[in-house]
């Protein structure tokens, strides 16, 4: 129902902001409570102008609007409710911690541990979402390569590296890491990927 939102904030609050739609006016327009990440919290001010991609979340007791600077975050974020056992609450808490693009390397190399240091998020729940969207992230990295440097081995790779936040110098340097063992070189987007980061130490 509802997608973007552009306004003031009028004011700040414990995990969300009240922001007046640019058509309101200070007497008589409409605020809505917005959820956000908390270094957006930290850094909003009263009166400032911002522009927000929303998630409307709505349930049988309650609704929630869930804002972010990029749809990026937005898209990340509602795959991450597909998840059994992982709520606003928990998806926020992933996006907090690790980021958009730290968030999806773990995912892709498979780190528990790393996805367990966000609050909430035990073992045994970062493990399902290892397992439900692991191959789903990778397939996810090598759309983007291809549509970034063709269908070559070493130019979907590259790109899939560049998708998770590399610059282009350290992608091409972990490819050629990766072509240097001849089992990954011809092994499948996947494996090469999760052995670029390893190499990475990410």
């Amino acid at each position: 129902m509802y997608a973007w939102i552009g306004g003031r904030v009028a004011w700040v609050e414990e995990d969300s902001l009240v922001i007046v739609p640019a058509t309101g006016s200070a007497a008589g327009g409409l605020g809505m409570r917005i959820r956000v990440l908390p270094d957006l919290l930290a850094s909003a001010r009263e009166d400032e102008h911002l522009e927000l991609f929303l998630h409307h979340i709505t349930r049988e007791d309650a609704e929630l609007l869930v804002g972010f600077q990029t749809r990026d975050e937005e898209r990340l974020f509602a795959t991450l409710l597909d998840v059994s056992g992982v709520g606003p609450k928990v998806a926020l808490a992933l996006l907090a911690t690790h980021g958009a693009q730290g968030l999806r390397r773990a995912l892709v190399d498979g780190n528990e541990e790393h996805l367990a240091t966000a609050p909430g998020v035990g073992r045994r729940l970062a493990a399902r979402i290892i397992v439900e969207l692991r191959e789903r992230m990778a397939r996810d990295a090598r759309t983007e390569g291809d549509g970034e440097a063709g269908r070559s081995r070493d130019g979907d790779l590259e790109a899939a590296l560049r998708s998770l936040g590399f610059p282009t110098r350290e992608a091409r340097a972990l490819v050629a890491s990766v072509n240097a063992d001849r089992e990954l070189a011809s092994a499948p987007l996947t494996d090469r990927l999760r052995a670029a980061l390893k190499e990475r130490g990410a």
